[in-house]
Order: structure tokens, then sequence, then C-alpha cells
């Protein structure tokens, strides 16, 4: 069988083998379609995150309770939710892949490997030594009361 790897001979292929290319390069973008609209939620502590087929986050809701014991807390928090949507979305594009693909096909193996080791890659928090529950930024003058004069 002919593999994308192939191309390079791309003269010497039959019409029959230019139409499975073909077939299966349109399965592909199908597939790339599907997964990039597939969505993926992890939740520790109350704490919802959720991740679109690329791992990327779309979406986080903190609620108030989770805040109380300090910003270190709340980011390890955010980091496991974000981990376990990342595992699920793994799950669901290896899934359809070997769904689209065939099991045992090459694609299915890449997929699966591609998306598992995303997958295990951890959002880094990075922490100062202390968890300081002041607000970092410099202190700033109460707003003007109205805007200054030829201003929108």
């Amino acid at each position: 069988m002919v593999s994308f790897d192939d191309l390079r001979r791309i003269d010497g292929l039959t019409q029959t083998e230019l139409d499975r290319l073909a077939a299966r390069a349109r399965a592909a973008l199908a597939w790339r379609q599907t997964v990039e609209a597939m969505r993926a939620e992890g939740e520790v502590d109350g704490v919802r995150v959720t991740v679109n087929g690329t791992g990327s986050l779309v979406d986080l809701r903190i609620p108030t309770a989770a805040c109380a014991d300090g910003g270190d807390a709340l980011a390890g928090r955010v980091s496991e939710a974000i981990t376990r949507a990342r595992v699920e979305v793994a799950r669901l594009a290896a899934r359809s892949g070997a769904e689209t693909f065939g099991e045992d096909s090459p694609e299915a193996a890449t997929i699966r490997a591609s998306w598992d080791d995303g997958a295990r890659h951890r959002p880094q928090v990075v922490a100062a030594e202390t968890d300081r529950r002041e607000d970092p930024r410099p202190p700033s003058g109460p707003p003007p009361a109205s805007p200054p004069p030829g201003t929108w």
C-alpha cells in the first residue's frame, strides 16, 4: 500500500493509488475538523475548565470558594483541571482516529502517540516563595469624576 511518505514517487502511481491517497487525505482533513470542534472538561474542587481538541483552554470557571486558601492552591487546582481535560480530549481524539482510519492504522498510532504525549505535559505553576494575598499592582488614584473636556 502507498503511504503519505511515498509522495515523492507520485509520477509512478496508478490512478487507483492516487484515488486511495486522495480519499485518505480527505478523511484526514475531515477528521481534523472533527477534532478541532471537540471539547472536554476537567474539574477539581469546583474549578472547571474546558479545552478544545488541541488541548487549548477555552473556558475557565472558578467558584469563589475555590479561592479561599490562596493563589498557589488555586493555581494547582486550575493546573490539575486542565490536565484532566487534556487527558479526556486525548482519549476522544484517539477514539475518533481509530474509528476514522482503523484501529491498527499508522494514522491511529500517530494520533495516539501525539495526543497521549500532549496530555502528559502538565501546565506549570510558577509560585512565589510565599502566597501574597495583597494586590501586587501599584496603587492608583480614584478614577476621574468625568472625562476631561474635548474627549469622547
